[in-house]
């Protein structure tokens, strides 16, 4: 007889479920007990985010239950993409229809999980800093009403279950980055280069050399953003 813990009979409805791609915003189906996936949209393979393996996480006799041992020493990474799927899913959901928003959120989202592997941080923070700052409506001429955009993005970091330290954090980089107001900080860093980055490559086709110069000499905050503006410059 199978474990209970593994064995399918025993799952409840929750135990299969979707998950949004972090590359590209589809929904991919997901059982509880997979590590990971692949979008059929776009190919991305990545971990599940609602991964359980029960009893498998601590049982000696894992591999001859369900096949494998479960990565004990990847928890950090797959909290990470958790509260990532859980963004992604929040801000679709909030934005509703508005594609062009979310397309863009998604890049400065990309973008930013490359950055973090060179240039450091808390990949916590910058992750969901970046799909905040991708999905911010334009800065108010009004500074008065930046609290508002803060205090939406507080509701929606609590609601994926971040903790108020990090959720802080978050809004300050997402308020500095808009405002203009550098912070001495790689998050920050990371995350500025990440808009920025995500936008030339939207206007990629119609800015001529001169302008990406400009932008990579004197905007752009961290080498790994400054050496990737200039291979969108030249592509």
């Amino acid at each position: 007889m199978q474990c209970p813990g593994q064995d399918r009979a025993y799952w409840k409805a929750d135990a299969v479920f979707e998950a949004p791609c972090p590359q590209c915003g589809a929904s991919v189906e997901f059982f509880k007990d997979e590590s990971s996936g692949r979008c059929p949209s776009c190919g991305h393979r990545f971990l599940n985010p609602g991964a359980d393996f029960g009893c498998a996480q601590w049982c000696s006799l894992a591999k001859e239950c369900v096949g494998f041992v479960p990565d004990r020493g990847s928890a950090a990474d797959a909290t990470e993409g958790a509260l990532a799927a859980r963004l992604i899913q929040a801000i679709r959901e909030q934005l509703g229809g508005q594609s062009a928003r979310i397309a863009h959120a998604m890049t400065v989202f990309r973008y930013a999980k490359e950055l973090v592997m060179s240039e450091g941080g808390d990949p916590r923070v910058i992750l969901a800093a970046a799909l905040l700052m991708g999905t911010a409506p334009p800065v108010p001429a009004d500074e008065q009403a930046e609290p508002e955009t803060s205090a939406r993005a507080q509701r929606i970091l609590r609601g994926i279950g971040l903790d108020e330290p990090t959720i802080e954090r978050v809004c300050r980089i997402v308020a500095s980055c808009r405002m203009g107001t550098e912070l001495d900080a790689a998050e920050f860093r990371v995350v500025w280069d990440s808009n920025v980055l995500a936008t030339l490559a939207a206007e990629s086709r119609s800015a001529g050399p001169e302008k990406g110069e400009i932008t990579t000499v004197r905007v752009l905050k961290t080498e790994t953003g400054k050496t990737k503006a200039r291979g969108l410059r030249e592509a």
